[in-house]
């Protein structure tokens, strides 16, 4: 498992990206013309091939807030009126995705219910600050790297601790996670749909959003697979028919919410015992 060292080797020597500017240049270079990825490529940096905190690390010391709120490549609606400079402007970036992708409509339809909510990838705490102000929600939050106090670690891997999720089985009435699932793996997805099943109650929910492949994504492998592609790091954006599949086979879809780019957000339901 590559570490903090190599990652940083990886991503600055190998790919170049020394900071901020010179991958928002690299980003923006041809986007509109197909690129072939290469098992190689894929396999370097995978989050199933490193310690994701330490790439996550690696991320935030060179590139600032863009590995929270994406502003180099954000989409072409909902951007701030302003340049995003500091986590309060991150925040408010993410907290309009939340409720353009219909997260928050979802979380207030109980808000005054004592539940308990777990968060997965809070960031500078958008989300966070909202569920507990908005809301009478029992809060609690996991990240690969806290940015933000009272935000609990995952394992190296990126998962909930395993002993976290045996103390807290079927306790849990929403899990949620935004801007966090298209930069895991396929294998990652799979162990947190189940993490997720253990933790929700039955008819509990689950709120996430990923991209899925629409047809005009950039990077495909030779097999004409789709990727995500961030700081050199390669996550399948999958099908929408496969993505529905993995889902169903714990959960009952309630609503799947599309957005012209292929970001999708599921609402997802614990099937009853």
């Amino acid at each position: 498992m590559k570490r903090y060292a190599e990652i940083k080797r990886i991503i600055t020597e190998d790919l170049g990206f020394t900071d901020l500017a010179t991958y928002k240049k690299w980003f923006e270079s041809d986007r509109e013309t197909v690129r072939v990825v290469t098992k190689e490529m894929i396999d370097r940096l995978s989050p199933d091939e490193v310690n994701c905190r330490d790439f996550w690390r690696v991320c935030d010391d060179l590139f600032g807030v863009d590995p929270v709120c994406n502003i180099v490549k954000p989409p072409s609606v909902g951007n701030m009126p302003y340049q995003v400079e500091t986590t309060i402007d991150a925040n408010r970036l993410n907290l309009r995705l939340a409720k353009s992708m219909g997260v928050t409509a979802f979380l207030d339809e109980f808000a005054h219910e004592r539940v308990r909510t777990l968060e997965i990838g809070p960031g500078y705490g958008s989300l966070k600050h909202y569920i507990e102000t908005q809301t009478e929600h029992r809060y609690l939050a996991f990240d690969v790297v806290p940015r933000i106090p009272d935000v609990r670690e995952t394992t190296d891997e990126g998962f909930l601790p395993d002993e976290f999720v045996d103390e807290f089985r079927n306790e849990y009435s929403y899990v949620v996670s935004t801007n966090v699932f298209q930069h895991l793996s396929a294998k990652q997805r799979t162990r947190y749909f189940h993490q997720i099943h253990t933790l929700l109650h039955d008819g509990g929910v689950f709120l996430f959003n990923l991209l899925v492949d629409n047809g005009k994504m950039p990077v495909r492998d030779k097999n004409g697979n789709a990727w995500a592609d961030h700081y050199g790091q390669y996550t399948l954006i999958p099908k929408l028919g496969d993505i529905q599949k993995q889902i169903t086979s714990l959960f009952f879809i309630l609503y799947a919410i599309q957005r012209y780019d292929g970001l999708f957000t599921f609402v997802a339901q614990k099937r009853k015992a």
